[in-house]
C-alpha cells in the first residue's frame, strides 16, 4: 500500500515574488528599464529551477519573513506548477528582454503586460495560470508533468 506524503508550500514566499515582480515590471516599464525586465526574468528562471540563491526566495527568507511583515502560510500544495509558472513568467519576461534590445518596445511590453496580469491574478484573486497549465498538462499525460492536483478528500 502506497504511503500518501502530503507535500508542503509556503504561499507567503510565493506572494513574495508575485508583488516583487508587480513592482519591478511596473517601475521597469516607466523607466524603460531593460535591465529591470532582464533581472526578474532571471530572478523568475532562478526560482523555477529552485536554486537556493534565487532572487525572490532570499527576499522572502532573509527580509521579508524576518521582518515580521507577513507570517508564513504553508499549505499542502505541489511546488511543481509554481515551478512552471514561474519558467513561463521567465520565458515571457526573457523574451521581453530580447524584444526590448532589438528595439521592439511594443512587443516587449505586451509580453511584461501578460506577466504583469497574471501575476496580479494570482496575488490578489490566488488564480495561478501557470499552474492550471500544469495540471492540464499532467492530465493529458504529457511527459514531464507528473504531479496531479492533491486530493485531501
Amino acid at each position: 500500500m502506497a504511503v500518501l506524503t502530503l507535500r508542503k508550500v509556503d504561499h507567503s514566499g510565493l506572494k513574495t515574488g508575485q508583488a516583487a515582480t508587480i513592482i519591478l515590471l511596473i517601475v521597469a516599464f516607466v523607466l524603460n528599464s531593460t535591465l529591470l525586465v532582464a533581472f526578474v526574468a532571471l530572478s523568475q528562471l532562478l526560482g523555477a529551477l529552485d536554486v537556493p540563491f534565487a532572487p525572490w526566495r532570499l527576499l522572502y527568507q532573509k527580509i521579508v519573513k524576518p521582518s515580521g511583515l507577513v507570517k508564513p502560510h504553508v499549505i499542502s500544495d505541489n511546488p511543481e506548477p509554481h515551478r512552471f509558472s514561474m519558467l513561463v513568467g521567465a520565458i515571457f519576461n526573457g523574451a521581453a528582454t530580447l524584444a526590448l534590445l532589438a528595439n521592439v518596445p511594443v512587443l516587449a511590453w505586451v509580453l511584461v503586460a501578460i506577466v504583469l496580469v497574471l501575476a496580479n491574478l494570482n496575488f490578489w484573486l490566488n488564480f495561478c495560470a501557470g499552474c492550471w497549465m500544469y495540471y492540464q498538462f499532467n492530465r493529458l499525460g504529457i511527459p514531464g508533468f507528473t504531479q496531479s492536483p492533491l486530493s485531501l478528500s
